[in-house]
């Protein structure tokens, strides 16, 4: 098959081509911006997972994902703390319910607390250690940088450092720095705090007894030269049945598949997915269908020739293929300008790396060539006889 023919025959006309791949282009934007969604939703909920510094994470075993409140005893660690291979755990807290965050003239908000002690390796976020000292003060947190703007100043641009009247659970908070997490779609806001402050803030975490008895997380770290899953087997072993024990990536995997398949979010936007499939069909169908019809008589021509069916399918799916491939590029291009977009306006990680813009890529690769495979058919059909 000779190449340039299929070029030129796209390429003769440089307007009608560019509205080809605006066209697809769209569908593509579209199908990126359906799969970027998902994967924000996806993403943002294991945030906080990823940045644990853990081997080994102890999470109750009622605690079906990360937003639920089924928390465990602080025994739990001391017991995990004398198992062979472990170097050291740590109790890690997180707090929504109770949590309410208020400014003066403004309604309130639930926000995310996160606590635990800045000085123990739990979270891998350096502006936790920079601050451990100003965290010792009574009342004092930090504010997440990426937080949505209904927590800022109602009518004003105050920088958060100069915010006064901030109200948490009720109590006065003084902000004394900030970090960077991001939102999710579950939590618009996340504040941290040590863990002598977040119980001051919660006492009613566990009535009639300490709130920081009642765990979220149980961070574990190991010894450098244990095997994880040995010394996972040996606390599961040890343990009640109450909490359950995962390696750092089961505990991501496990909040990933949740959300994937325990709520109708990632189907949505899989079915967006799929209609901007849909619709980069019709439109790359009717412009290569256009396209044929216009040539018609040439490829009738090439028919009478000789030329054999072979031919004008490799031709119409070459075609396909260059559209899909001159459409991708800038579809990406806008795409990821949305992308910056949205995660700036709305703390979503929209993050687009190489196997994401590759799947994207081979749905616009497949959408090009069902159209042309289905577009083929009247050059097939062509009659020289009758058209001349």
């Amino acid at each position: 098959m000779r190449v340039p023919l299929v070029w030129k025959n796209l390429t003769h006309d440089w307007r009608r081509l560019l509205a080809a791949v605006a066209g697809i282009g769209f569908a593509v934007v579209l199908m990126f911006m359906q799969t970027g969604f998902k994967n924000a939703l996806f993403d943002s909920t294991v945030q906080v997972l990823e940045k644990l510094d853990a081997d080994l994470v102890l999470v109750a075993r009622a605690r079906y994902a990360l937003p639920a409140n089924q928390t465990f005893n602080i025994g739990r660690i001391y017991q995990a703390r004398a198992c062979e291979g472990v170097r050291a755990a740590y109790p890690f807290y997180i707090e929504r319910p109770r949590a309410v965050w208020k400014q003066p003239d403004a309604r309130g908000y639930p926000i995310r607390v996160l606590a635990c002690d800045p000085s123990e390796p739990v979270l891998l976020i350096p502006e936790l250690a920079a601050y451990s000292e100003a965290l010792k003060q009574p009342g004092a947190a930090l504010y997440d940088e990426k937080n949505k703007s209904v927590y800022g100043p109602p009518g004003q641009r105050t920088p958060w450092n100069q915010w006064r009247d901030v109200t948490l659970a009720g109590r006065s908070l003084r902000l004394m720095g900030g970090f960077r997490l991001g939102t999710d779609f579950a939590n618009d806001g996340n504040l941290f705090m040590n863990t002598t402050n977040f119980a001051k803030f919660f006492p009613s975490r566990f009535s009639g007894g300490d709130p920081l008895e009642v765990v979220d997380l149980g961070v574990v770290k190991l010894q450098r030269d244990a095997d994880p899953q040995e010394v996972k087997t040996r606390l599961i072993e040890r343990l009640p049945n109450d909490v359950a024990v995962l390696t750092k990536a089961e505990m991501i995997d496990r909040e990933r598949n949740f959300w994937r398949r325990s709520t109708p979010i990632g189907y949505i936007f899989t079915i967006g997915t799929l209609i901007g499939f849909l619709v980069g069909v019709v439109i790359c169908y009717q412009i290569i269908h256009a396209d044929v019809g216009d040539h018609l008589a040439e490829f009738a021509t090439l028919k009478a020739m000789g030329y054999p069916n072979r031919y004008f399918v490799g031709f119409v799916l070459a075609e396909s293929v260059y559209l899909s491939l001159l459409s991708f590029i800038p579809g990406m291009l806008l795409s990821l300008g949305l992308y910056a977009a949205l995660a700036h306006w709305t703390g979503l990680p929209m993050i687009l790396n190489v196997p994401r813009a590759a799947s994207v890529l081979l749905l616009t690769l497949a959408m090009c060539v069902v159209s042309g495979c289905l577009a083929m058919r009247k050059v097939l059909a062509a009659d020289p006889a009758e058209l001349f």
